[in-house]
């Protein structure tokens, strides 16, 4: 995992390092100074509302955010109701396709309504703050933000910027609208920095030149210092980004992603993440999660796995929730209720092929990886091993793919191939 090279006299810091959190900062003995005084420190994060719910992605920005506010420092949180009627160019090939104002408005709306529950904005000293940047820069003058700001941006600098660059190498159109974007975020960090003495920003990698424009922009307006800290953007052993699939991302709404596919998607990790999942999302302590290192090829790393959806869903929705996801699986397997338990299910057209299935819906890769597997036994309908290249799905059933994956089948009479598709 990286990390950022750098030996911390802070324990929260030196915490936060080994397990991934930091991944480049503008300054790390001056964030070590700050994060060593005994006084909190004001940090923000931004979240653009462009889609109905965050994303796994944004998880890790989520607790870290958590983390840092149960050491007693204080969170500015900031729904980019006014960035995101730009749209970030960051590692786009394309130009963003414009959100109406009302689908902002609407996105702002449930994501802040969900930030309430992973953030607690009622503390007190250290309570949340809760902001939209529309409420400000939507009241800025064009004309007077370039005569008090445009001098302190450097296009030369601007153009060297990686979501920049990579875009003008490709000879991509790279519109201003777009290449304004960075001038919005810098802005933000300064009106955060003056209205709240806010000295930290944080965001995921791929933010780290906006970031540093913020902070150069405060230095050159104000003659004042801030830090810019980044987190590593989370990727599989693969180098796939965590958290998208076949079926699309995994999101934080349970009407988008359903408790038990959240739970399923990290019960089905691969081994080689177990570690990295371990120290970013649980509470376990350093030197357990060191320990587990040596279950790898063992059976038991899927207890560590158990662990990990265990301990994220209820973070993300609930514990309840948990124990219902156990209960379910309990039923599946061990007393064989199959069809009362809301597991995701499949609809197929009755007498379709099980191989093909399992390609239309995204579990194998060909249908030769389809018969592989059912050949090696890895396959159940109603808990009962399936052998059959040629097995066709007749009534409904509970399909098993190896140990982790479970879905319903609905077999329809007029369902065409077509429709086939996995829903929760």
């Amino acid at each position: 995992m990286n990390k950022l090279n750098y030996i911390f006299k802070s324990e929260l810091l030196r915490d936060l390092n080994s397990r991934g959190f930091l991944y480049q900062s503008t300054d790390c003995s001056f964030l070590d100074e700050v994060f060593s005084k005994d006084k909190k420190v004001t940090f923000y994060i931004g979240f653009d509302p462009t889609a109905k719910s965050l994303h796994l992605g944004h998880l890790a920005w989520i607790v870290l955010l958590n983390r840092l506010q149960k050491a007693g420092h204080k969170p500015i949180i900031i729904a980019g109701g006014a960035t995101a009627k730009i749209g970030d160019p960051t590692w786009k090939d394309t130009e963003r396709s414009l959100l109406e104002y009302e689908t902002i408005a609407e996105n702002t709306r449930r994501i802040t309504s969900k930030l309430h529950k992973y953030i607690n904005f009622d503390t007190g000293t250290n309570n949340a703050i809760l902001l939209n940047n529309d409420d400000w820069i939507s009241q800025i003058n064009f004309m007077e933000f370039l005569r008090n700001f445009g001098r302190f941006f450097s296009v030369n600098k601007m153009l060297t910027m990686d979501s920049v660059s990579s875009r003008l190498e490709r000879e991509q159109h790279l519109s201003f609208l777009e290449f304004s974007y960075s001038l919005l975020q810098a802005y933000d960090f300064l009106y955060l920095f003056k209205t709240y003495d806010c000295i930290l920003e944080i965001g995921g990698a791929d933010q780290w030149s906006n970031i540093i424009s913020g902070v150069d922009l405060i230095r050159r307006a104000t003659g004042k210092q801030t830090i810019g800290l980044t987190l590593p953007l989370l990727t599989t052993s693969f180098g796939k980004k965590m958290g998208k699939t076949e079926n699309g991302s995994i999101w934080l709404d349970r009407d988008l992603t359903s408790p038990f596919d959240f739970w399923q998607y990290f019960r089905n990790i691969d081994d080689k993440d177990v570690i990295t999942l371990l120290k970013f999302f649980t509470t376990l302590p350093l030197e357990k999660v060191e320990e587990m290192q040596n279950w790898q090829g063992t059976a038991k790393i899927n207890d560590a796995k158990i662990i990990i959806a265990d301990e994220i869903t209820s973070f993300v929705h609930s514990q309840e929730d948990v124990e219902e996801i156990h209960s379910k699986i309990d039923a599946i397997f061990i007393n064989k209720d199959f069809y009362s338990s809301s597991i995701s299910e499949i609809n197929v057209g009755k007498g379709e092929y099980l191989d093909k299935v399992m390609l239309d819906n995204n579990q194998v890769k060909s249908l030769s990886d389809a018969r592989r597997l059912i050949k090696a036994g890895g396959i159940k309908i109603n808990n009962e091993r399936i052998e059959d290249i040629k097995y066709k799905l007749d009534s409904n059933c509970i399909l098993s793919i190896g140990k982790k994956t479970v879905f319903k089948i609905i077999v329809e009479e007029q369902l065409s191939t077509k429709q086939c598709s996995v829903f929760s």
